[in-house]
């Protein structure tokens, strides 16, 4: 893996701009760039995107957006998940692997030594995953601990909402706690994209077994997949989903001191977004608090949650190093 600027970094310099936060980080599933910028999905998700900005605006958040390169396409999740966390570019297996390994000191970490409590929400769990001790969490929910009572939604084991829900009452409730720092990888826009979820009332959630008839509901994935049109159709509808769950949560649950960074993991394959060449996603910082967003104005981001043609586009693997040099001690600052 080679040095790691961030092995010696001291605990008390970090993240010294976040205290008192809970930050979130968000891989949404198969959301790639190609949604913004093709048909037949750039319509609905750019107008799904300005009214998310608006919608945050309204509850008080400020939002900024860019893309990121991601180091695959159509799947292996956990490598561009790998990658953002490690700040190493983890295009295969023998590079997870030997990352895995490796003694570099992943985002969840770092935040674990400056303090904060780290947990992983991964729905799509649901075997040992050993490899979890490497990223440094102090709690991992994965299907069969998450207190999902549900019926899954073919391959999903539950819907997006029902993460942020559980998230919410098992992470963030009571006064006397440490920080959070979560990582989120939500599953709903995971193919085969039937049933698509829908929004309840939060209030509703609990157990999940308000989402059984849902789970059994639209046509099945044979049907789906017969035609390139309808799996279009199916996952921009999943998209929209996310999106639109990840909004609904902030105006339910966000207060001052949320902050949550929500990132495509990969694009979906080329047969789905009609891009052979599309490895970029979108990228969305969002919080209340405007000295969040003072910390990164050199990033050059763009306002909002719809990123223009113009917007910065960094690799995945930029984002660990240029996260704390953000919002740490400048006088750690590591390039």
């Amino acid at each position: 893996m080679g040095d790691d600027p961030m092995a010696e970094r001291a605990p008390e310099s970090l993240f010294t701009k976040l205290q008192g936060k809970d930050v979130f980080v968000v891989f949404l599933e198969s959301y790639g760039r190609a949604v913004l910028e093709r048909d037949p999905f750039a319509e609905s998700v750019t107008a799904r995107l300005e009214n998310a900005t608006e919608r945050l605006k309204v509850a008080g958040f400020h939002s900024r957006s860019a893309f990121l390169t991601a180091p695959v396409v159509g799947g292996q999740s956990w490598r561009a998940r790998a990658t953002l966390l490690s700040g190493a570019w983890i295009p295969s297996e023998t590079r997870h692997t030997s990352l895995i390994l490796s003694d570099r000191m992943s985002l969840n970490r770092l935040f674990r030594n400056a303090g904060w409590r780290t947990v992983a929400a991964m729905p799509a769990i649901t075997m040992a995953w050993p490899e979890g001790a490497f990223f440094g969490y102090d709690q991992i929910y994965h299907a069969h601990n998450f207190g999902y009572e549900g019926l899954p939604f073919n391959w999903v084991t539950m819907p997006d909402q029902y993460v942020f829900s559980a998230i919410e009452a098992r992470e963030r409730v009571g006064q006397d706690r440490p920080p959070l720092m979560a990582e989120l990888a939500l599953i709903s826009s995971h193919a085969p994209w039937t049933p698509v979820a829908e929004l309840v009332p939060w209030d509703q959630v609990g157990d999940g077994r308000i989402f059984n008839k849902q789970a059994q509901a639209g046509p099945t994935p044979e049907e789906v997949w017969s035609d390139v049109d309808r799996i279009r159709d199916f996952y921009l509808r999943s998209i929209d989903y996310v999106l639109e769950t990840l909004v609904s949560y902030i105006e339910e649950y966000g207060d001052d001191n949320l902050v949550l960074l929500a990132l495509g993991d990969h694009p979906a394959a080329p047969m789905v977004t009609g891009d052979v060449d599309d490895r970029e996603v979108p990228v969305h910082l969002i919080a209340r608090d405007p000295a969040v967003m003072e910390a990164i104005a050199d990033w050059q981001w763009q306002e909002g949650m719809l990123p223009g043609a113009a917007a910065p586009v960094w690799r995945m693997d930029q984002v660990r190093d240029r996260l704390v040099n953000a919002f740490s001690d400048p006088q750690e600052k590591t390039e």
